[in-house]
Parts: structure tokens; sequence; C-alpha cells
């Protein structure tokens, strides 16, 4: 039985394929998060960032998104990373965040130490780059254990790179000035991945390279593409969260202005 998404080497088709493996790891997320978080915390931002989070999760590993990514297309490849390390991650943390406030003083000391950008950045960049080694796509995409791993390693990543910006106090070990720094330079190792597949001369993973083709597009397009959309798309998300945090930033700013400006004393009038 198919239980999880994996190249096969078999022509495209556009008929509907159920993965159950998926469908257990999206409810396994979400039962944990109903199960472990109290109802007080799962309000207002959580209650929406959670669902939106496995939402994004399913469309990036369930059918068709996962079967083209996992052996048909890189550009599908790609889309799926986008997904699952630059929108989904941030999403989920966002959804526990409120429950991991109110547990900080109880939590143990390695996740103080993630909060760091150094080892934010160390670990999304190993991941980031040990997963688009071609001996790796090329070895563990054919396996539906290898292809998951890939996947969870994705999600992984994007916790790690979003923990220091989201993590709530006392958490988080960076302020605003740092965190827009932290996420400029984040945008900057990507490149090199990027610049690979876009800039190369011939088809990098033999897995692509051979799969069937879909609509008729070529390997190379394909590749092409996809090392585009990694910077074309990924530097965009991360600028968007910068201005959210700067924004916010300005904003408590102001209201801190505000608050501590003295109120002008009203002098009466003498009638004359």
């Amino acid at each position: 039985m198919t239980w999880w998404c994996a190249a096969t080497g078999a022509a495209w088709t556009w008929t509907w394929q159920p993965y159950p493996g998926v469908w257990l790891f999206l409810a396994t997320i979400a039962a944990a998060w109903v199960l472990t978080i109290p109802r007080a915390h799962r309000r207002g931002g959580a209650a929406f960032a959670m669902p939106a989070g496995v939402a994004l999760l399913w469309l990036a590993l369930d059918w068709p998104l996962g079967a083209l990514g996992a052996g048909y297309l890189v550009t599908v490849h790609t889309i799926q990373f986008l997904l699952i390390a630059m929108l989904a991650a941030p999403l989920l943390l966002l959804g526990i965040r409120p429950a991991v406030a109110a547990r900080a003083e109880t939590l143990p000391p390695w996740i103080h130490h993630v909060a760091r950008p150094w080892a934010a950045l160390l670990v999304f960049n190993g991941i980031l780059f040990a997963t688009h080694l071609p001996a790796v796509v090329d070895g563990l995409m054919p396996s539906q254990w290898g292809n998951f791993l890939i996947d969870a390693l994705w999600l992984l990543a994007g916790a790690a790179l979003w923990w220091p910006v989201i993590a709530p106090p006392p958490v988080q070990r960076i302020g605003p000035p740092l965190q827009m720094l932290y996420l400029f330079v984040a945008t900057i190792p990507p490149t090199i991945p990027a610049a690979f597949l876009t800039f190369a001369t011939y088809p990098i993973y033999a897995l692509y390279e051979l799969a069937p083709r879909v609509g008729g597009i070529t390997a190379a397009a394909d590749q092409q593409t996809a090392g585009l959309l990694m910077k074309a798309v990924g530097d965009p998300l991360i600028w968007i969260a910068m201005a959210v945090v700067f924004f916010r930033w300005h904003a408590a700013e102001e209201r801190e202005d505000r608050s501590t400006v003295p109120a002008t004393p009203i002098t009466e009038r003498t009638p004359a």
C-alpha cells in the first residue's frame, strides 16, 4: 500500500491517489494541538494559525503536489519546500506560541538555546543544503520513508528558522532590529542551491531528469524554474516577515512614547 508519496517511475496520471500516511501525520499534529494545548490558548491568532498551517502541510504533502514533487517535477519539489518550511512551519509555531509563553519557565534549557540566531541558521541551512544534494535526493525520494524523512526535515528546518522571531518572551533572545538583520542574513545562503538549479548546464538530479515528462516540461526548464522559485518566492516571504517585525516594533515604540509623555496640566483662567 502506498502510504506516503514517493518516486515510482510510472507515467503521470491525474487520477486521484490516496496517501493514508499523510492523513495520519496531519491528524496526529491536529490532535496533539487539541489535546495538549489548553482551550484558553487556542483562541485569537492561534485558533487561525494552527489550522492554516495544517492545511498548508496537507496541500504540500498530499496528492497531487506530493506525488508530483516526489518523482516528476523538481519545480513542485521546490514549491513543497516553500510551503512546508516557509509558510506551514511559522503558522504551526504561532499556533502553539501562547502555550509556550505560559510554560516558558518550565521549558528545558535546549529550547532557549535553539532561539539563538546562529543555532537556528545552522540548523536551517544545514538541512537546506543536505536535502538538495543530488545524492540525497536521488537516494531518498524513490522510498516512501526517504521522502517522509525529507518532508519532516523541512518542517524541522522551518521551525528552526522562524523560532528566534516567533518564540514568545522569555524564550525569545533577540529584539526587533536583530530579528530583521537575522531574517536578511537568512536569505543569503539559499542563493547557493538556487544558483546551482538555475544556472547548471545539465540536470543535476537523475531522478527528475529520467522521470516521465509532465505537461511537456523539459528537465532543463523544470530545474531552472525551480531555482528561480527558491529565490523569487522564498526571499519575498522573508521580506514580508521583516516588514511585519518593523511595523510592529514601530507601533510598540509609538505606544511607549505616548505612555511616557507627561500630561499637560490644565490651568484655570482668572476672570478679568
